[in-house]
């Protein structure tokens, strides 16, 4: 059994806002061969989550607690759907497989819990949009930005 009480969820926050992605999880799975892994991810608004898609899986979030904005993108890049996450709205979104989307933090310790289907498999690069910079690029600040602030029909355009 794994229980995780207040006290390891302000720590988790506490060190994701420490650490140099601006975010960090804890597994509830065992291993990253479990046939179903699970989550807890800590992530402050200075994160950046490269718009991707995960083409035979699935995955939901489970909103713990503070704020955030899920995006959905057409192939071409348009914003098709922006879900804000909040205590008084959506706290729960299952994204079907071969969506891409991204998750931004609109508040300091927001929470989510992931889930979605094992193994463990690592974002191809052909499973990120092509028109979003990569994490650590100049640009993904700019990027990540513009997701907080974007409509459905807009289109990213990277100032490189």
């Amino acid at each position: 059994m794994r229980v995780i009480d207040a006290a390891e969820l302000a720590e988790l926050s506490a060190k994701a806002a420490q650490s140099p992605r601006r975010r960090l999880n804890t597994n509830l799975h065992g291993e990253p061969t479990d046939a179903v892994q699970r989550m807890v991810i800590a992530f402050e608004p200075d994160t950046y989550i490269r718009p991707h898609r995960h083409p035979a899986q699935f995955e939901t979030f489970v909103l713990l607690r503070g704020r955030g904005t899920l995006l959905t993108f057409a192939d071409d890049g348009a914003v098709e759907r922006r879900i804000e996450m909040a205590d008084d709205a959506t706290r729960v979104v299952e994204i079907p497989a071969g969506t891409w989307h991204s998750l931004v933090s609109e508040a300091a310790g927001t929470q989510v819990i992931e889930i979605k289907p094992g193994p463990y498999q690592p974002t191809a690069e052909r499973d990120f949009v092509p028109w979003a910079p990569p994490e650590g690029h100049a640009a993904a600040p700019v990027c990540r930005d513009w997701m907080k602030g974007c409509r459905v029909g807009a289109r990213f355009n990277s100032p490189d």
